[in-house]
């Protein structure tokens, strides 16, 4: 009835139409090349990191496949294998705790030797983000119950994603409802940011009532946003997928969104993805605009790479890109200590180190 009644109201008057529309990339996250710019700190395509932390002992740790690796002195080293995909990562004192996809939180220990930490069902599958609260709580965040793809979620609209505390071997569901939450991390003592991709926004959601909608940091952001990281200025946050006008259409009519899912193959599906490997197909599906054959920059994007920063106010103060005609794409993780930033970029399979804004 609802969809009747906006179509009439159209018809009658086309001023009246809502619709999805994406913002610009302004402000904050004014498009640059940090990215591409920014040193690529392992061997070309050998890995397909998806999460990253840096220890206090300034040790790089990143999960790729169902392995945890070491990255010193650029030097790259197994420490640990794991029985399942290994997503999202958190230092907690001297231990690592990891999702694995399958199994649920492990904790792994500086000579590599793991232990079960929690494997209630809760936490099987889709575990999105970790946080570490100051009483030695674990916060996950859970992408989908019911749709762990996220593109599959994404055009159905799922809202089955949730918030689980853990303690110890214990978990315990305490939000739910969710449209893809990709990200949390501390925000202070009583707060934490939450970031919640299909509603393209991060808030502040209090510890204590985490079940209850927060306050925007961000809201109807250009991208898809994920997994949060705390830095001494603020937060970085992992942004996998930018929204595009031609997804955004889609979404918009559900008819047509039906056509696409019978009758097209997924991986062809006209939603973002972490890295483009057929631009040429891309080219048609999206109306990128290629002179000469070259893809410019500003073109409308399948696969996206950006990071963000979220200042100590709630105001986005810096970014870090690469666009569409580049391949430095699907950052699904971010990592940032004594002034050092690093991304995974789970699409372009690599870590990459983009200079500060004190270097540039």
């Amino acid at each position: 009835m609802n969809r009747t009644i906006s179509a009439l109201r159209e018809w009658l008057n086309p001023d009246w139409a809502r619709h999805r529309s994406v913002p610009p990339f302004e402000a904050g996250l004014r498009p640059n090349r940090r990215l591409d710019q920014g040193a690529a700190l392992l061997p070309d395509a050998e890995f397909e990191p998806d999460d990253v932390v840096i220890r206090d002992n300034g040790e790089v740790v990143f999960s790729s496949g169902e392995d945890v690796f070491t990255l010193t002195g650029g030097v790259v080293t197994r420490l640990v294998t794991l029985g399942g995909q290994v997503g999202s990562l958190l230092v907690a004192e001297d231990r690592l705790v990891a999702a694995v996809e399958g199994v649920g939180l492990v904790t792994v220990d500086a000579s590599g030797a793991a232990a079960d930490l929690c494997t209630d069902a809760e936490l099987a599958a889709c575990v999105t983000d970790l946080a570490l609260l100051p009483d030695g709580v674990v916060l996950a965040t859970i992408g989908s119950r019911d749709v762990p793809d996220w593109s599959a979620a994404l055009v159905a609209d799922d809202r089955s994603g949730r918030i689980v505390r853990v303690d110890g071997s214990r978990a315990e569901v305490v939000a739910e409802g969710l449209g893809w939450p990709g990200g949390i991390e501390t925000a202070s003592d009583g707060e934490v940011l939450v970031s919640l991709g299909f509603d393209h926004r991060v808030e502040r959601r209090a510890i204590a009532a985490l079940g209850k909608p927060g306050n925007a940091v961000g809201s109807n952001l250009p991208v898809y946003p994920g997994r949060i990281a705390a830095s001494t200025d603020g937060w970085w946050v992992a942004a996998p997928y930018a929204r595009n006008r031609f997804t955004e259409l889609l979404l918009d009519e559900p008819e047509l969104l039906r056509e696409m899912t019978t009758t097209i193959r997924q991986d062809q599906w006209f939603v973002p993805r972490l890295r483009c490997p057929d631009p040429y197909t891309d080219t048609l599906q999206l109306g990128q605009l290629r002179v000469h054959g070259v893809i410019k920059p500003w073109a409308p994007a399948r696969s996206y790479g950006l990071a963000f920063r979220i200042d100590q106010r709630g105001r986005i103060a810096e970014s870090v890109h690469s666009r569409a005609d580049s391949d430095r794409h699907g950052v699904t993780g971010v990592s940032s200590r004594d002034g050092r930033i690093l991304v995974a970029a789970r699409g372009f399979r690599n870590l990459l180190e983009p200079q500060t804004d004190n270097e540039r």
